[in-house]
């Protein structure tokens, strides 16, 4: 996945933690202003845990397509597979 996509993903999933955060404190009878740094901690809290796991478990191995590769060109096992009927 592209760095930019989990850093959107992570800023949306921010987002609506301080969304839900702030709006649901201030509905439940707290001050607005408690609400609002509730929700800004519930953001760097969820958007940096997504951040974080999503550059771990998302991003592409950047060996992989290098670890499939034969190194030596002069490989004794190649087209001893290969079928001989035709």
């Amino acid at each position: 996945m592209n760095p930019i996509n989990i850093q959107k993903m992570a800023i949306a999933f921010g987002l609506l933690a301080f969304g839900f955060l702030a709006v649901g404190s201030v509905l439940m009878g707290s001050r607005v202003i408690t609400g609002v740094i509730r929700g800004g901690l519930g953001a760097l809290i969820f958007g940096g845990l997504i951040w974080g796991f999503a550059n771990l478990f998302l991003q592409e191995d950047e060996d992989a397509s290098i670890q499939d590769m034969s190194e030596d060109g002069n490989n004794p096992d190649k087209g001893a597979q290969l079928d001989e009927t035709a």
